[in-house]
């Protein structure tokens, strides 16, 4: 039995493998994305958790086009709007998420770091040269610390689509184009290097006991029956890198120390691969 965990910005991940686990040291591979889903919208908010917010400013912005556009347009002019952003402002960051409204338009939504002041006036006018629509829509508001940051990513940009992953393509908002035009990322990040992410620690458990007692406090935050095998959870805590620590006290080593201080089995190195593979953004 070997436990990986993880602690950056406010989350914190721990995977416990049992003896009978077999993992793929390629990890899964991903399928050609047609809608926001579930599974998209976890990697969403784990990568959100990833960032430290405390005490940060940041701009909340929503680009609109009045017409109804192609998923290969919008995408197309978003790429034009990040140059003309990253030209305005050298340390620009964000975070975006595509969205389709119910009348079938595509609006982006954005949480933009190290933005400066912008008008909405000239923010307008910059999306406008983007699509070359008269009257595209803009929104930005200025958002303070972790609480705000955090209550709009879950209220506009990891907002979960109401369409089911199985008939989203049959709805409505859709039939302006074919499904298999309906392909691409939905969320992603702009300028990665000057985004806020936190620090961030791996480790490795391999006493049994200690991996028995973490992965039951593991369980009962998490409300699921202890069964020591293969868990996974995510919890968005407050001050990660404090568990981090508890963990390495307990009889924890840092995933560089464990992988120089004996020989790893092939098995071993390819579970260390695996949940690398799993934990890089």
């Amino acid at each position: 039995m070997i436990a990986f965990f993880e602690a950056q910005g406010s989350l914190l991940h721990l995977k416990v493998r049992g003896a009978a686990s077999r993992p793929s040291s390629f990890g899964h591979k991903r399928g050609i994305i047609r809608v926001f889903t579930r599974a998209s919208r976890r990697r969403l908010m784990r990568f959100m958790a990833r960032l430290k917010t405390r005490k940060i400013r940041a701009s909340f912005i929503t680009l609109t086009f009045t017409g109804v556009v192609s998923n290969e347009r919008a995408k197309l002019v978003f790429k034009r709007f990040v140059m003309r952003l990253r030209r305005r402002f050298k340390n620009a960051a964000a975070v975006w998420r595509m969205e389709f409204q119910e009348r079938g338009a595509i609006h982006f939504h954005l949480l933009a770091f190290n933005v400066p002041f912008w008008k909405q006036s000239d923010l307008q006018q910059t999306w406008e040269a983007c699509t070359e629509e008269a009257m595209s829509i803009v929104d930005i508001r200025l958002v303070h610390g972790a609480k705000s940051i955090m209550s709009y990513v879950s209220k506009y940009i990891a907002k979960p689509d109401e369409r089911s992953e199985i008939t989203s393509l049959e709805d409505g908002s859709y039939q302006h184009e074919p499904p298999e035009a309906l392909s691409g990322r939905f969320w992603g990040w702009i300028n990665k290097n000057a985004l806020p992410l936190g620090q961030k620690y791996e480790g490795v458990l391999v006493d049994d006991y200690t991996i028995k007692s973490v992965s039951a406090w593991a369980w009962k935050l998490t409300g699921v029956e202890n069964t020591y095998h293969n868990i996974s959870f995510h919890l968005f805590a407050d001050n990660a890198e404090w568990f981090w620590s508890m963990f390495i006290e307990r009889g924890g080593m840092d995933m560089d120390e464990w992988r120089w201080s004996r020989y790893l089995t092939v098995r071993e190195e390819a579970e260390a691969r695996y949940v690398e593979l799993e934990w890089s953004l």
